[in-house]
């Protein structure tokens, strides 16, 4: 069996290059003041604009190298279902899920987290605290019992024809 770390390594340091460097750009804008995004901006791809229309070109900009990786994966038939590989597909659809539950939080004031909805339900903080610790939970046991499994297959005997 090929070993999938070393298949995997760069695209997992690239994915991970990419989350760290957003991360240091939602430090930047997350406590922008709102009407900051009316001043001018210099920057060459707010192109004349303002601190808005350079985000909404960041935006943009995002959105179209997605698509030219796409195109890039289509041309190279490595698209999500493709040869079976139900893995990429399934992890884009993941990570996808946690990008909207993060989007969900933006905006929010810190004692918001912690507000009890009408319904009696859970806080956002409780049900933030719930999705890390089902998935921390299920995964951590998912490898245990992949390692577990790959430790038996590797020390089964071998029978020769």
């Amino acid at each position: 069996m090929p070993d999938l770390t070393t298949k995997t390594g760069d695209v997992k340091a690239i994915i991970r290059r990419l989350q760290d460097s957003f991360n240091e750009t939602l430090e930047v804008l997350y406590d922008l003041p709102q009407d900051y995004l009316q001043q001018p901006c210099g920057h060459g791809c707010a192109r004349g604009g303002t601190a808005r229309d350079l985000l909404i070109h960041n935006i943009i900009h995002e959105k179209q190298h997605t698509g030219q990786v796409w195109s890039v994966r289509d041309q190279l038939q490595l698209l999500p279902g493709w040869g079976n590989q139900d893995l990429p597909a399934l992890l884009a659809d993941y990570y996808t899920s946690r990008a909207q539950l993060i989007a969900a939080l933006f905006g929010l004031a810190g004692d918001q987290l912690d507000t009890k909805p009408k319904d009696g339900g859970w806080t956002i903080r409780e049900t933030v605290e719930h999705v890390l610790h089902c998935d921390r939970d299920s995964i951590d046991a998912l490898h245990a019992e992949f390692r577990q499994t790959a430790g038996a297959v590797a020390s089964a005997p071998r029978r020769s024809c």
